[in-house]
């Protein structure tokens, strides 16, 4: 059997501690902690290594009677299945109806919001061209959940698709991403021990296969140095910082190391207070626990006619919706006003680019002016002489 090696930076555990040098990336820490996909991130077995080469110098793929592809490997003289379903279980992805391609356009159109400038059409795209908090975001799943194992510093349409789902609040099926690349890494020329945190937990699932193991290898990690190769501006960067989506915000809670969360303290509003009652002092605990809801939310609440006093709405109750939609406008000028800000920037650097055109045509017709009258100048010096 080949000799395969394992790659020191694919399937790295999640660094989502708000550690020293962190300001600044609090926001993406915290929806990172509280998404699907914390467990797949962050969850660090003891990977034993004999475990993993027997999986990939014995796995082959077949398709059952019952038509759903699998992987079959013999560990230790016993078959260890995994599916595209199995992976979902034993991950707690939760993606079984999630999406798996999008349309270039909407692609392009979601990644410049997010701050990408380029001018290429190529579905191949630059991790630096975004923001700290966006590349954050994309450096983890790169390196924590995609198959790669070179080229970091770029990614793909189907990555891109996953970024564009976390952040509008849609489910990517990243278990349908994490089965077919390893079914292609079986029968690939650089083939390598792939997944090798997840296949480890795929087999703790069955106790009953392990024997006494002492060669183990340690899971590559993040550390708090990340945020501030995060903060390093690359090439083809517009050093315009663009926010977080709306959707991404995490609200009503905070989130404490690496994703535990502990619940804001609530304040009861009653439902039936007295019309004539004025609106009370807001107080800051009272604004942070009503926060501008996100655009998933439950709807705003019916107003039924005048006269019906069931489901009617209370002066303060009016007070309060009136504030919520009030944050919420401003909320979205200021992410219309961010966009606009990402668009300049890219119609500014295109002007420039026309105008150092222009001059260097300018400067190659006087030139090539200046050639023809030194030529004119010494055939008249040659007529003369003779």
């Amino acid at each position: 059997m080949a000799n395969l090696d394992f790659c020191d930076k694919h399937n790295m555990v999640a660094y989502l501690q708000k550690s020293e040098g962190s300001e600044g990336f609090h926001q993406i820490i915290d929806f990172l902690s509280t998404s699907h996909i914390k467990y797949a991130l962050t969850e660090s077995p003891t990977i034993y290594v004999s475990l993993i080469e027997q999986f990939w110098q014995t796995a082959s793929a077949s398709t059952p009677e019952n038509g759903e592809m699998e992987i079959t490997a013999t560990i230790d003289g016993k078959v260890k299945v995994v599916s595209e379903a199995s992976i979902r279980r034993h991950l707690k992805l939760e993606d079984s109806d999630g999406i798996s391609t999008l349309p270039n356009a909407e692609i392009f159109e979601q990644l410049a919001l997010m701050g990408y400038v380029s001018n290429s059409d190529s579905l191949t795209f630059q991790k630096g061209h975004f923001s700290p908090q966006w590349k954050f975001l994309i450096h983890t799943i790169l390196h924590c959940l995609s198959p790669k194992k070179t080229a970091w510093e770029q990614f793909s349409s189907n990555i891109a698709t996953a970024i564009i789902c976390l952040a509008t609040n849609r489910t990517f099926n990243f278990s349908k991403l994490i089965f077919e690349a390893m079914v292609k890494n079986l029968d690939s020329k650089t083939k390598f021990l792939m997944y090798p945190r997840f296949i480890q937990i795929f087999l703790n699932k069955h106790k009953r296969l392990l024997l006494p193991y002492k060669r183990t290898y340690i899971a590559p990690t993040f550390t708090h140095k990340l945020f501030s190769n995060m903060r390093r501006a690359s090439k083809g960067y517009t050093k315009v910082n663009t926010p977080l989506f709306q959707t991404m915000l995490v609200q009503g809670q905070n989130v404490k190391g690496e994703g535990s969360t502990i619940p804001v303290e609530s304040h009861h509003i009653p439902t039936s207070a007295p019309s004539t009652s004025q609106p009370p002092t807001s107080s800051p605990s009272m604004q942070t626990t009503h926060a501008a809801p996100m655009p998933h939310d439950s709807p705003i609440p019916r107003v039924h006619s005048l006269g019906s006093d069931e489901g009617s709405l209370t002066l303060y109750e009016l007070t309060v919706l009136y504030t919520e939609l009030s944050t919420k406008v401003a909320s979205l000028e200021e992410d219309l006003k961010q966009t606009k800000k990402v668009y300049v920037n890219a119609y500014t650097k295109l002007i420039l680019k026309v105008k150092k055109l222009e001059k260097t045509i300018k400067i190659s017709q006087a030139r090539r002016r200046a050639t023809i009258v030194v030529s004119n100048d010494e055939q008249d010096e040659e007529d003369s002489s003779k």
